[in-house]
């Protein structure tokens, strides 16, 4: 008769040969987890080193341009790359290997500054300055212009795909002595549009307390105060400007005048009337002479009472790329020249200053492309005087109006200041 063995009992070869089986499967399990976690973190390692791959391989790009490597700029750019520069022509990817192979460009310098890089997925975008100066074809040049890359991840890696560039920027080196020297007259190289919310009813209080106390205590740190304003269209609005010499002498002035005697007698009144104090925006003048003119301008003493006549409008454009990669070009030759001939003072303009905020203490707006305007007139009545001539021309309907329109992210804030008694800029 056959053996049976008891219920719940194996036979001991069975029993090894499951407890065999078990420790297989265990192992099995352990390496399928471990490759599911190696994998899972080397897609998280990935995505936290793609803006620095793309980054690296933008700069190994515009270093290969430099040598006039095409072997280089074979591996980096896509077969089907396209280049649209600022005045509208193309080129292929064939076409710049050609230049390349040629050497009919010499490169002094070919590098850019600035860079950022964006990431989406599979796609990134590199903005930065270019530099380039050399010699082309027996002739010199020299150019700065701001481009922006589209690079895509393919099976063999990330590709450069697109690219586009602005007209080159006006030549600082091009500016004559006499344009030297107005430049410097014009104010300031690093500007903050500050914007604050008060609290009902204590707008008079706070400017008060502002032109009796933080003007010539920021100044003497190394700030310009450049102008404090009332909303006309908001009664809780205190609108102000400050510049810098630079980022470093912002950082310096900052800490020196938040850290000092003054602010930490006066702060917790000043705080008390303020809601919101972090609609700032960090600028930088468009051009050279496209700054405020206050070389001339005294300021009235502590304790002046007199409003200020006039109207002063800021108006902020917002954008979707740098102001520089064309938008500057269309305000100052089409935009400025039809303002003024409806009657305005175009008075100063500013971009985006895009470098971090080195005093984080107190927040700026960051991740925006705008250019800020600023024109002044007479009164209210000159500035309605203005918008009803503005809506008459035919040159605004036919140049202005529409392409401005299609260049902005979104429709513009236009706000109406009036300058406190002691207000450096005045209208």
């Amino acid at each position: 008769m056959k053996k049976i063995s008891p219920p719940g009992i194996f036979p001991a070869t069975f029993r090894d040969s499951f407890r065999a089986s078990l420790a297989r499967s265990a192992i099995t399990l352990f390496a399928i987890g471990a490759v599911v976690v190696t994998d899972n973190n080397k897609s998280f390692a990935s995505a936290s080193d793609d803006e620095k791959i793309v980054a690296a391989l933008d700069t190994q790009y515009q270093a290969a341009v430099k040598n006039n490597d095409a072997a280089a700029m074979d591996r980096i750019l896509a077969d089907d790359f396209v280049l649209v520069t600022g005045r509208g022509k193309t080129q292929s990817k064939a076409d710049l290997l050609k230049d390349a192979r040629s050497k009919a460009t010499i490169y002094e310098h070919q590098e850019d500054s600035n860079q950022k890089v964006r990431v989406w997925g599979d796609t990134a975008v590199v903005t930065a300055l270019l530099w380039a100066k050399g010699i082309e074809e027996g002739k010199p040049f020299e150019y700065k212009l701001w481009f922006s890359d589209v690079y895509v991840r393919t099976a063999t890696g990330w590709r450069y795909t697109f690219a586009q560039a602005s007209l080159p920027l006006p030549k600082e080196n091009a500016m004559t002595e006499q344009a030297t020297k107005r430049s410097a007259q014009y104010c300031c190289p690093i500007v903050e549009l500050r914007q604050y919310t008060l609290h009902p009813g204590k707008r008079d209080a706070f400017i008060d307390l502002f032109d009796r106390q933080f003007v010539e205590s920021q100044e003497a740190v190394g700030t310009r105060v450049i102008g404090q304003f009332r909303d006309h269209d908001d009664p809780n609005r205190f609108v102000w400007l400050r510049g810098f010499r630079d980022m470093p002498s912002r950082a310096q002035a900052l800490q020196e005048f938040y850290g000092g005697p003054v602010w930490k007698t006066h702060r917790e009144a000043a705080n008390a009337a303020i809601v919101d104090s972090d609609n700032v925006l960090l600028l930088r003048p468009a051009l050279p002479t496209s700054g405020f003119p206050l070389e001339s301008r005294e300021r009235p003493p502590i304790g002046a009472r007199e409003i200020p006549k006039g109207l002063l409008i800021a108006t902020i454009y917002y954008l979707s790329a740098p102001a520089e990669l064309g938008f500057v070009e269309f305000f100052t030759d089409t935009v400025e020249p039809i303002f003024t001939g409806a009657g305005a003072h175009v008075l100063a303009y500013f971009v985006t200053e895009n470098s971090a905020n080195n005093f984080p203490a107190l927040p700026v707006r960051e991740g925006e492309h705008v250019l800020v305007s600023f024109m002044r007139f007479d009164d209210e009545e000159a500035y309605e005087r203005y918008l009803a001539a503005l809506s008459r021309s035919q040159r605004w309907r036919d140049q202005g109006s529409d392409e401005l329109t299609r260049r902005l992210k979104r429709a513009p804030e236009v706000f109406k200041l009036s300058p406190t008694p002691r207000s450096l800029l005045r209208a």
